[in-house]
C-alpha cells in the first residue's frame, strides 16, 4: 500500500513558512504528496493557497485557521476527510482527576459536532501536554468520547513513554491522521521523564532514522496497512538541525527505503 504522505511544517523557518511558493517547491522536488501546516483565515485565503499548491501538484491537508467553523469548512471543500479538533491541555502538565477530565473533555464536544456536520472526522493530537499524551490517556478519553479520533504522533507517544504499537492495536478504527517522527534522549538506558525540569535540554524530536528510544517506523507503517487505514501520514521536521530543504528530501528517502 502505498500512503499518501504529506510534510508538516511544524518548526520549519518562520521566513520559509511565510514564502508558501518556497514551502510547495521543497514539498514537491522532496517527494511528497501534500503539506500540512498551511493556516489560513479567510475563504478566500484558503482558494487562493489552495490553488498555489495544486500548481505544485500537492494538495493541503488539516488546515489551520482561528475560526473552527471555517476550519471545518475549508477542509471539507478542499476533500479532507479528517480535520484537528482544539487540544485540551493538561493545567501545569498535571494529569486531570476524574471531575477535571469530564469538565475538559465536555469542552471538545461542540468542535466535535461542528466537524461532524461537515463530514469530517474530528481527531484529536496525541500530544505532551494535552489530555491525550499516552495509550492510558487515550482510553479515559475515548471513555468519555467515543466518536472521537485519534491523531496518532509517534513522536509525542515515545516522549511520553508510551507506545504507537498500543494505541494501534487498541483502537485501530479510530486513527484519523499520522505523525510521523522519532525522539531521542540522552541516555535511553536511563529511561526519561517528560516532567523532569529540562527534560529537553537532553531530549529532542528527530529524523526518522535517527531515533534511540525502540520506535520502529517501518512496524507502525505496517501496522497502519494491516488495520487498513486510508488516511494521510505527515511527516514532522520538527525543530530541524539542518536545512529544511534537506532534511524534508532525507525523511522522504527514508520512507522510501520502508517501502512507502
Amino acid at each position: 500500500m502505498a500512503f499518501r504522505v504529506a510534510v508538516h511544517l511544524c518548526g520549519w523557518p518562520k521566513d520559509v513558512v511565510q514564502d508558501r511558493g518556497q514551502v510547495f517547491d521543497i514539498a514537491r522536488s522532496a517527494g511528497y504528496d501534500g503539506v500540512e501546516g498551511v493556516r489560513v483565515e479567510t475563504a478566500e485565503d484558503a482558494v487562493e493557497t489552495a490553488a498555489l499548491a495544486a500548481r505544485y501538484g500537492l494538495r493541503l491537508i488539516n488546515v489551520g485557521a482561528s475560526d473552527p467553523i471555517l476550519k471545518a469548512k475549508v477542509n471539507a471543500a478542499l476533500g479532507n476527510a479528517a480535520a484537528e479538533i482544539p487540544a485540551a491541555r493538561k493545567s501545569g502538565g498535571v494529569d486531570p482527576d476524574d471531575a477535571e477530565l469530564d469538565r475538559l473533555v465536555d469542552g471538545l464536544r461542540e468542535p466535535v459536532a461542528i466537524f461532524g456536520r461537515y463530514g469530517l472526522r474530528p481527531f484529536h493530537h496525541i500530544h505532551i501536554g494535552t489530555i491525550l499524551e499516552t495509550a492510558a490517556d487515550c482510553a479515559r478519553v475515548l471513555q468519555r468520547l467515543p466518536e472521537l479520533w485519534l491523531l496518532l504522533d509517534t513522536g509525542h507517544l515515545r516522549a511520553a513513554h508510551s507506545h504507537p504499537a498500543e494505541v494501534l492495536e487498541r483502537w485501530p478504527q479510530r486513527i484519523g491522521h499520522v505523525h510521523l517522527k522519532n525522539f531521542w534522549t540522552q541516555d535511553p538506558a536511563a529511561g526519561w521523564d517528560r516532567r523532569r525540569k529540562g527534560f529537553w535540554t537532553t531530549s529532542r524530536f528527530c529524523d526518522l532514522d535517527e531515533g534511540n528510544t525502540g520506535l520502529d517506523i517501518k512496524a507502525v507503517l505496517d501496522a497502519l496497512v494491516a488495520v487498513g487505514y486510508d488516511g494521510w501520514i505527515s511527516v514532522e521536521e520538527d525543530h530541524p538541525r539542518r536545512p529544511i530543504a534537506a532534511v524534508a528530501q532525507r525523511n522522504r528517502q527514508y520512507l522510501a527505503s520502508l517501502g512507502y
